[in-house]
Order: C-alpha cells, then structure tokens, then sequence
C-alpha cells in the first residue's frame, strides 16, 4: 500500500527515507532547530555577525575593532572564512547538503552562502561573518586530518611546533 504525503512534507520525508548516511554529521547540520539554537548563542555569548554582510556595518565593526583593540580595517580580516574553526571539509559541506535536503538547491546554498561549519558553536557559519570568538589559521579544509580531534601538527623536522599569535595594538 503506497504512502502519500502532503506535498510541503514531501521534500523532508524523501530526506528521511534516502540511503544517504548522516550518522557522522553533527547533529545542527541535520536538525534546523538545533542549529538555529546554537547560532542564536554564537550571537549573543560572541557578537556573531554582522547580519547582512553586505552592508557597510560600521558600528559592528567599531566594536569589533574596541574587543580586539585592533583597526577597523584590521577586524574586517578576521572572518568565519580564515577561522581556524571553520570546518569546510567536504564531508561536512555533504553533511550541510544533506541537512538542508531537497527542499531548496542545497549545493546552491552552500555556494551562494560560502557556508562552512562552527565547531566552536556547532551551527552552519558563513564566510563572510565573524565573530568574538575568532582564531587564527584557518580554514579547517580537513586535510591531514588525523581524526583524533587533535592535530597539533608537527615542524618539518618532526618536533612539536606552537602556534605563535602577535597581536599589534593600537598607538
């Protein structure tokens, strides 16, 4: 006996009956709502943003500048697309694709978004956003990805190396 669906449902319900394997997606990458929550506490706890990124945003970006005490300039360099908890890895890009399912062009998505994934915050991120939270060396492009969850990385003579931030004030 065949099953219909309302047709709005349709699109969620083929999602669910496919063969596609999201065991190994974070959940938000799968569930609207979680997503949409953990994005919600990535503004609030970390200024995530700005919420157009097309716009000027000058007051955003003054007091991105203020948290880090670095030039305007300066703040609008450091984004969600050059974070170092930027996943962009293509399993997680499939991972975002399956999520959003065929209810809209999800490969469109990603692209027109340049969307990554927040393992800070564990939510679907876009490039051209930041926030307080931002770290240096990224993005995540999954390569040599041990994973462990820890890939520290090792200098070309096969000791340990750091990670050494300078960060320039202002005069």
């Amino acid at each position: 006996m065949a099953t219909s669906y309302p047709k709005h449902l349709q699109g969620a319900m083929d999602q669910m009956m496919s063969e596609s394997d999201t065991s190994n997606c974070p959940m938000p990458t799968q569930d609207i709502t979680l997503d949409l929550k953990n994005r919600a506490k990535a503004i609030t706890t970390a200024k995530y943003g700005p919420e157009n990124p097309a716009l000027p945003n000058t007051p955003f970006w003054q007091r991105k500048a203020d948290t880090w005490d670095v030039t305007v300039d300066d703040a609008k360099q450091s984004l969600c697309g050059n974070c170092a908890a930027f996943n962009v890895s293509d399993s997680i890009k499939q991972c975002i694709a399956d999520g959003i399912g065929n209810e809209a062009d999800p490969w469109g998505t990603i692209k027109l978004a340049d969307l990554g994934y927040c393992e800070i915050f564990d939510f679907k991120c876009a490039a051209s956003r930041t926030c307080d939270a931002w770290v240096v060396g990224g993005p995540n492009k999954g390569e040599g990805d041990s994973g462990d969850g820890e890939d520290m990385g090792d200098g070309e003579d096969g000791s340990e190396s750091l990670i050494t931030i300078n960060i320039e004030g202002k005069d």
